[in-house]
């Protein structure tokens, strides 16, 4: 049962950008889901409903994908301009909280402690859900109007520390649980993305979009860019789209960038390139994704493109994608890593890749 403060759509709901009626045409965009590592896809965009006409969201832009730790069935899609979309049974059906129906969607973070505590950024704003987003609470909203928060990542070891990242390069940490805040740094570049170590709360890194990584090893206190070293040697690296844990449990780090694909197994002291099908920077790389019982097992997506890897990066496959649209983000899920989940966008398109 959806309890109160969750949205369902009515046949005669007010119009939410990406959403739309069913018919006998469906847009081939929203989330698609795999159940063999990503060798065939369905599209699973289909919002619970309450009489009238079935509602679903293949033409919203899907901007970030999380999945919760601790609940296999649970996945979390942040939007651009449809807001948030929830489903507790691996896609099958959607709902939308009602204070989250509408805007952009950047960051979410769920407490792998507590599967009930979810964070998600929506532009000035954070808010947070403790109830499985039946209701929300906004805890934090960026004064400036042209700042907007970029990233929100709950700290797996301790559940009442969280860090909240801006587009300006403020990086604030709460210690209780999102009711106040501190300004821990202040970076020259706006932070992309926040990742926090699960085997040691201290380590914390921090991507930019045009400054390569950011490292602290005491919780905040400090912070050196001496782990960019390693990334002078490849060109375009410090534009980092995404960083993410090659495999969590050895602290190894993966990102993407415009080189390409780049690895770390001793914490951002030294990098090596992953060798793709394509060229160095001759593909825009939208999204990573890492099996997390196998870090052998690595997905990335172009514009046009899926590829994955099963031995580490020697060989890859490629496959195709089930929409002309772009593939934006991609999440395996953490009990059954057969199933992959795949977000897409519009994006016009100005080359082949």
């Amino acid at each position: 049962m959806l309890g109160a403060g969750i949205f369902l759509l009515f046949g005669g709901a007010g119009c939410v950008p990406g959403l739309g009626s069913s018919g006998s045409k469906v847009p081939d965009g929203g989330v698609f889901r795999s159940s063999d590592q990503g060798n065939t896809w369905g599209q699973k965009t289909q919002i619970l409903a309450v009489g009238g006409a079935q509602r679903n969201f293949s033409l919203a832009n899907i901007v970030t994908l999380a999945a919760d730790p601790s609940d296999p069935q649970a996945l979390y899609a942040g939007t651009d301009g449809a807001g948030l979309l929830v489903t507790y049974n691996l896609g099958e059906g959607w709902f939308q909280p009602d204070q989250l129906r509408t805007g952009y969607i950047q960051s979410i973070s769920v407490d792998p402690h507590n599967k009930c505590t979810i964070y998600v950024t929506l532009g000035t704003q954070l808010f947070k859900s403790v109830d499985c987003s039946r209701s929300w609470k906004n805890v934090y909203e960026e004064a400036r109007a042209n700042t907007v928060l970029t990233s929100v990542a709950v700290d797996p070891n301790k559940s009442n520390i969280v860090w909240v990242g801006t587009s300006a390069g403020d990086l604030l940490k709460s210690t209780d649980e999102a009711k106040s805040w501190v300004v821990k740094n202040r970076f020259k570049n706006g932070i992309l993305k926040i990742l926090l170590s699960p085997q040691d709360g201290n380590h914390i890194y921090v991507a930019t979009p045009e400054q390569g990584v950011y490292r602290s090893l005491n919780g905040g206190d400090f912070w050196g860019d001496d782990i960019n070293e390693g990334l002078k040697q490849y060109g375009g690296a410090f534009a980092v789209r995404d960083i993410i844990f090659l495999d969590a449990s050895k602290e190894w780090l993966l990102l993407s960038t415009q080189y390409g694909l780049i690895k770390s197994l001793n914490l951002g002291a030294n990098w090596d390139a992953f060798k793709l099908l394509t060229p160095p920077g001759g593909a825009q790389i939208q999204a990573v994704v890492v099996n997390p019982k196998n870090y052998l097992q690595i997905f990335y997506s172009t514009n046009s493109t899926l590829y994955r890897t099963d031995d580490g990066g020697e060989k890859w496959i490629t496959k195709k994608l089930p929409t002309t649209r772009v593939p934006s983000a991609l999440m395996v899920n953490p009990t059954n890593t057969n199933v992959v989940f795949m977000g897409s966008k519009f994006v016009e398109q100005k080359s082949g890749f």
